[in-house]
């Protein structure tokens, strides 16, 4: 009775351990920039501390391997202005990109394979410098078959 409670386990496990949909030796890398701006970010409706900060500034790329599934997956973020200046000029930048191992990532700049790529608007900027708190939602699918043939073109 015993390890039938151990294989059983073990299948529990097995499932719910399958891994990324990204494969090896590639990345799924979002890059997150502000100035004047405190970003809280949530992968999957998940919160990152990594990607997140309180202060008015921040540059930070991280995989997002671990956090996605395949199919549909989105990155949200919550921002707020933070008044360090008279004239706060509120930036943002995330961007989400593919990379194979060995490629570097700019964290200003996106790359060639970019899944996506969101700015402030004029609009946006203003609700901020206006006070209030803006949520942006970017929404993004993940195919690991299409994952394998970009690493294959590349190698």
């Amino acid at each position: 009775m015993r390890i039938f409670q151990w294989v059983s386990l073990g299948a529990a496990v097995s499932l719910f351990g399958c891994g990324s949909p990204v494969p090896s030796d590639m990345y799924l890398s979002l890059s997150v920039s502000t100035s004047d701006v405190a970003v809280q970010t949530a992968i999957n409706g998940n919160p990152n501390e990594y990607l997140s900060t309180t202060s008015s500034l921040m540059s930070g790329s991280m995989p997002l391997n671990k956090f996605v599934r395949e199919g549909d997956n989105s990155a949200e973020f919550i921002l707020t202005l933070v008044e360090d200046s008279d004239t706060p000029t509120p930036r943002f930048l995330a961007s989400l990109e593919i990379s194979v191992k060995g490629e570097m990532v700019d964290t200003l700049t996106p790359g060639a394979r970019t899944i996506f790529s969101r700015e402030l608007t004029d609009a946006e900027k203003s609700t901020l410098i206006a006070g209030e708190t803006i949520t942006i939602t970017e929404s993004f699918n993940v195919n690991k078959a299409a994952l394998e043939e970009i690493k294959n073109k590349a190698n």
